[in-house]
Parts: structure tokens; C-alpha cells; sequence
């Protein structure tokens, strides 16, 4: 036979000193798991409490007790979107970090932003063409400043025999054919030069090709011209530069026109 086991009986008087409120330290209060640190003030600021009860995390405690404030994010650090399901905790974390950083992340079906063609020549795919047609450019520019200064340096350092030159040939009758008109080398020189210098800057900053072939043409015909008049070499470094320079605004014409036709700015970008 099985014994009954019989509850102990509590007097009225025992219950009334249970129920009666003592002077001790309730300990609840440290550790409160509706309590969160305010994670922007730092960690030894004052927690928040945040009791008040937002309309989505009202419904969704109605579905679940025990998501309060892990999934959903609603009027926490997160500032996330609301997520009905125990797992939500993920889900409100990715939806808060977007709300924080929206311009980071563009949306699914975007395109990047076709580049100026300024910014391509400066871009690091063009880094060859652009060395180049940089250092023909300015080659060709200090060449033309600098055949100006030395051809007044020498008319200036020879001047008295340059007029010795005339006088004897002009005592003889030989004409102007056997005389030296200083005057006019000089003008010619610097109109050459001047020609040369807009050359090397439409090269630099329009990146043209004519500018390219028309400074190598004209650098070969004065090379030719001094060559055969006063047997010596004259602009070789800037035809060596112009040289450089067509090679190098060819090559960045067709990058520029691949990068139009097929550039990544045509291509669907997904995140």
C-alpha cells in the first residue's frame, strides 16, 4: 500500500511574517536583463532603459515574448527593421548597419559613374600613355625656349665678326646671297619656337594627335634644313619628343574609345 505524503500545514501566523516586507537588500536591480548599455555613451555612463513599448516591437512581442530586443532593433542601438522571429537578431543587426551607412551600399541594379576624360587620363589604367605624353610635352617646350637662348647667345657673342662677314661681302658686291641677316634668324627662331611651345601644350592639354604629328613634321623639315644648310644637328630632343608623343596620344585615343564603347560604367552592377 502507497502512503500518501502529507503536505506540512502553515499557519496563519507564519504566512502573515512571510508576506511582511523585511529591511533587506533586494539584488534584483543589478542585474536587470531589460536593461542595455548605451553603447554611443560608453560604458561606464548610465544604462537606458527603454521601456516604452514602439508599435513594432508591441507586435511582435504578441507573436513571440522572448525576441524583445535582439531581433528587432526597434528604439535600440540597432535602428534596425522590425523581425518577427526568434532569429531575428542577424537580420536587425544588417538592417540597422544600412540605415547607418545608406550612401556606402548602392542598390541592386545601379551603374558606377562614367568617368570625365580628364579623369581617365589621371586614372591609374592610363598610367603609361599619361608619363608619356607629360614628359614629351614638356620636353618639347624647354627644347624650344632653349634653341631661342642659345641662338641669341651666339649672334650676340659673334656679332663683330658677323659684321665683319657683311662688310667684306658687301665691299666685293657679292649681294645679300653671302651676307648674314642676323635679324631674320632670330625672328625665325622664335616664331619656330613659339610654334613648338603651342605644339607641346595642346599635346599636354587636349592630348591631340595633330599637335603630335605636325610638331614631328615640322621638327624633321628643320632637321633636314640644318642639316643640309649648316651641317649640324638642331631640335633632334624635341623630335625625339614629338616622336614619343604620337605613340602615346595614339594609345590613349584608343583606351579612351574602349573605355567608351565597353567601359565598367555600361556594366549592371548588383549588391
Amino acid at each position: 500500500m502507497q502512503l500518501k505524503v502529507k503536505e506540512p500545514e502553515v499557519t496563519e501566523e507564519e504566512k502573515a511574517k512571510s508576506e511582511a516586507p523585511d529591511n533587506t537588500v533586494n539584488n534584483n536591480d543589478y542585474f536587470n536583463p531589460e536593461l542595455e548599455f548605451d553603447y554611443e555613451g560608453g560604458l561606464f555612463d548610465e544604462p537606458k532603459t527603454f521601456d516604452s513599448v514602439t508599435p513594432n516591437q508591441a507586435g511582435q512581442n504578441q507573436q513571440d515574448p522572448y525576441v524583445s530586443n535582439v531581433g528587432t532593433g526597434a528604439g535600440t542601438y540597432y535602428s534596425g527593421a522590425g523581425v518577427n522571429t526568434p532569429g531575428g537578431m542577424n537580420g536587425g543587426a544588417q538592417a540597422g548597419n544600412m540605415n547607418q551607412n545608406p550612401s556606402t551600399m548602392p542598390g541592386g541594379g545601379e551603374r558606377p559613374r562614367k568617368l570625365s576624360k580628364k579623369e581617365f587620363f589621371n586614372s591609374p589604367r592610363n598610367r603609361r600613355d599619361r608619363d608619356r605624353i607629360i614628359i614629351s610635352s614638356i620636353v618639347v617646350i624647354v627644347t624650344a625656349i632653349f634653341d631661342v637662348i642659345r641662338t641669341d647667345f651666339w649672334l650676340t657673342t659673334f656679332q663683330n665678326q658677323i659684321d665683319m662677314v657683311n662688310n667684306f661681302a658687301e665691299e666685293l658686291g657679292l649681294g645679300a646671297e653671302y651676307q648674314i641677316d642676323t635679324s631674320g634668324i632670330m625672328t625665325t627662331q622664335i616664331i619656330l619656337s613659339v610654334i613648338l611651345i603651342c605644339l607641346g601644350l595642346g599635346i599636354f592639354v587636349l592630348k591631340s594627335r595633330v599637335c603630335a604629328f605636325t610638331g614631328l613634321a615640322i621638327t624633321v623639315i628643320n632637321l633636314i634644313m640644318t642639316l643640309m644648310r649648316f651641317r649640324e644637328f638642331r631640335m633632334y630632343w624635341a623630335m625625339i619628343a614629338f616622336g614619343y608623343a604620337v605613340v602615346a596620344t595614339i594609345s590613349f585615343a584608343s583606351s579612351w574609345k574602349e573605355y567608351e564603347e565597353n567601359g565598367d560604367w555600361k556594366q549592371e552592377w548588383s549588391y
